[in-house]
């Protein structure tokens, strides 16, 4: 990994904390945000994209400031643990690598192109990067990866936007081949589609203006809107505790950054992970307080396409593993490009690394 100057780990390590310095100056720059913040609601199109599902929720008139009180009825902040499944299985468990073809390669194949689920508007993820107009992003590395393996170099790929809440049914329908976005691996979405191994692992974090008085997922909620994704597992977080906050749903991550910097939310509920992306856009945000869950994001496929799941695991490994003489692996070297100055911080963390797959017995049903 290149060595960055100390400016540019001092930057990671202050966007990293909740406190961080120079809070003044930040909250000078957040005019300079809101100016252009409505663009990001109109978003764009790449090669197509799905409508969005209703809206769960809405912003209420009127704003509630939170009281000085505590609450006996408010439950205590989830564990950041990962999730176990009613049967005992792990859910990051996956089928096994092989590069078999299937039914569902082999459809890919014939078409000659391959149709993924992304999201436009994840920052350092996946976007449209406006000095090239390209499609690019820690996710879109790993689409190309994945591509390139089944298709050959130079591989055609279609990218198809779909807001968060239509990731599973575009998978269901066939309207994609798969979904590379962010997605968060859990029990109760592996009922419905099928999962890679893990790409990378992170938790549920909230997301405020410098100036705010929220500290965290406790008492400093009442009363106030928090913005979360439909469909996310920020979303589940929400509806699923006792916290007194008004709960605003939004089509995708960005939109609720954009309700905050307007004055529409108090606060966002996103993936620590993809909080980085909004920090490097807005830095008049921080992290209100440590990441409430554990979850992995893997790529999600249609439950019937076994032999895509267990091709895609092929690709991972390929992905995760160091080249032949040492060189950094593919996913370290997308790290390094993408997320390394946000979310890495020498001084204090350990070395990046990919998390270590972990495989289903191939005699479990």
């Amino acid at each position: 990994m290149p060595e960055r100057g100390p400016d540019e780990r001092q930057g990671a390590a202050r966007r990293a904390l909740p406190g961080r310095r120079g809070r003044a100056r930040r909250r000078d720059r957040r005019a300079l945000f809101l100016a252009a913040a409505g663009l990001a609601l109109a978003g764009g199109v790449l090669a197509g994209s799905l409508p969005p599902g209703p809206l769960a929720g809405s912003p209420e008139a009127g704003r509630t400031r939170a009281t000085e009180a505590r609450h006996a009825d408010h439950g205590p902040a989830p564990a950041a643990v990962p999730e176990r499944c009613a049967d005992g299985r792990d859910p990051v468990e996956s089928y096994p690598p092989a590069r078999i073809a299937g039914s569902a390669v082999e459809d890919i194949r014939e078409r000659g192109q391959l149709v993924v689920g992304i999201d436009q508007n994840s920052y350092l993820w996946g976007y449209r990067s406006p000095q090239t107009g390209e499609i690019v992003g820690f996710d879109i590395d790993l689409v190309r990866a994945i591509a390139e393996d089944l298709l050959g170099p130079g591989a055609e790929v279609r990218f198809l936007a779909i807001p968060t809440d239509q990731r599973i049914p575009a998978l269901r329908d066939g309207v994609v081949d798969m979904v590379v976005r962010t997605m968060s691996i859990t029990c109760e979405r592996w009922e419905e589609v099928a999962f890679s191994t893990a790409y990378f692992e992170t938790g549920q974090q909230l997301l405020v203006p410098d100036d705010s008085p929220i500290e965290g997922f406790d008492d400093s909620l009442d009363g106030m809107r928090v913005c979360r994704a439909n469909g996310s597992t920020a979303a589940r977080l929400l509806d699923s505790e006792s916290h007194g906050a008004q709960l605003v749903g939004a089509d995708n991550h960005l939109d609720c950054l954009v309700r905050v910097q307007l004055g529409l939310a108090d606060a966002l509920m996103t993936d620590g992970a993809l909080a980085a992306g909004h920090l490097a856009q807005d830095p008049s945000m921080r992290l209100a307080d440590t990441a409430l869950t554990h979850e992995s994001y893997g790529v999600a496929m249609n439950l019937a396409d076994t032999d895509l799941v267990s091709w895609v695991n092929a690709v991972l490994e390929d992905y995760r593993a160091p080249g032949p003489d040492g060189e950094p692996s593919e996913w370290l070297r997308s790290y390094d490009r993408w997320l390394a100055r946000y979310l890495y911080d020498p001084a204090t963390d350990p070395p990046p690394a990919p998390p270590e797959p972990r495989y289903r017995d191939p005699t479990d049903p």
